[in-house]
């Protein structure tokens, strides 16, 4: 049902928030999202490193690598889980209220999408010799900008800050149970 919601926004994006819905259900609207972003980034994670090793292109490393090898578990967890996500909600989802009422909505939309996936592209090692792979590479985050758009229009900023913050935080759990296994 949530999914045939955000689909049906992201055909026709305009800028019409729920009305009083109860703390509850925003709640599950949030998580809802937060599994159906990672069931779905996760599958295209697993078809882009397939495409990768079957083409033999190493992706080099990410940069969350060098950030568990030089900060502490503490400051790592500052700035994914907490300082990132507000800012980048700030940053990309944030300027959407000044096209509440403009035709141009759609285009900030879907814009503010792009340009967040864009921007994670800086986490891979190589940089510019990946821009080939660009579309690939940044879809699960532009993918996710769809969700955080969604959340940001129907039920406010907090709410987008709140999936973002619980995405990156699922990963920095998984990523540290991964570090403290190896």
């Amino acid at each position: 049902m949530m999914l045939r919601r955000l689909w049906s926004f992201c055909r026709k994006p305009e800028y019409v928030p729920y009305k009083n819905l109860s703390l509850t259900l925003r709640l599950k609207i949030v998580y809802s999202l937060v599994f159906w972003n990672f069931i779905v980034g996760i599958g295209i994670v697993m078809l882009a490193e397939g495409l990768f090793q079957w083409l033999d292109i190493d992706m080099g490393k990410h940069k969350t690598e060098d950030m568990f090898l030089k900060y502490s578990y503490f400051q790592v967890f500052a700035l994914m889980v907490l300082m990132a996500p507000i800012l980048e909600e700030i940053i990309f989802r944030g300027p959407l209220i000044f096209f509440k009422r403009s035709s141009f909505f759609p285009i900030a939309f879907y814009l503010s999408c792009l340009l967040f996936g864009l921007v994670h592209l800086s986490n891979f090692e190589e940089g510019a010799s990946l821009l080939m792979w660009a579309p690939l590479l940044v879809a699960p985050q532009a993918l996710m900008g769809l969700f955080l758009g969604f959340l940001r229009v129907k039920l406010g900023l907090r709410y987008a800050i709140l999936m973002h913050m619980s995405h990156n935080g699922i990963l920095f759990l998984l990523i540290s149970l991964i570090e403290l296994v190896e």
